[in-house]
């Protein structure tokens, strides 16, 4: 527990185990410490006085595991790639090209994506990069050439 004391000079609190006393500013004090000064019969006398005050401690948040980590991050990962999908169902519906993604869904292997099909020189970024994660290809930090350049290579 930590209490905060607001005027100058020592407090001295004569308890069964001996003395305590508080400094000015912030006194860091054990639990035991804590609840032999708070049975004190002054303590409430000096509250008002001294201007003691019960600074509460911010519970420490727990350490994660490595498997908690990486289960977020993985969770994280389907979701936007759920995401990815409804905005790219949603384009297409939109757009008037359910046609398209009817094929695309059909030519769907192993992979997931039939690539002979998709000029990727007409497609923007965002599709590129659709399209190298469904290949579980990292695209951070690179352009659109790179893109290309690391889709091509997978084909």
């Amino acid at each position: 527990m930590k209490i905060l004391k607001r005027t100058k000079g020592l407090l001295r609190f004569k308890v069964s185990t001996g003395t305590i006393t508080l400094k000015e500013g912030e006194n860091e004090l054990s639990d035991a410490e804590s609840k032999l000064i708070k049975e004190h019969p002054m303590y409430e006398a000096l509250v008002k006085t001294s201007g003691l005050v019960e600074v509460a401690e911010a519970p420490k948040p727990k350490a994660k595991t490595a498997a908690q980590i990486k289960a977020e991050k993985k969770a994280a990962k389907k979701a936007e790639e759920e995401k990815l999908a409804a905005e790219e169902a949603a384009n297409a519906d939109s757009e008037g090209e359910e046609d398209e993604s009817k094929e695309d869904s059909d030519s769907e292997g192993e992979e997931g994506i039939d690539l002979s099909d998709i000029d990727l020189k007409k497609q923007d970024k965002k599709a590129l990069v659709e399209i190298a994660t469904a290949l579980e290809l990292d695209t951070k930090g690179l352009n659109a050439d790179q893109i290309i350049k690391l889709i091509e290579s997978k084909k």
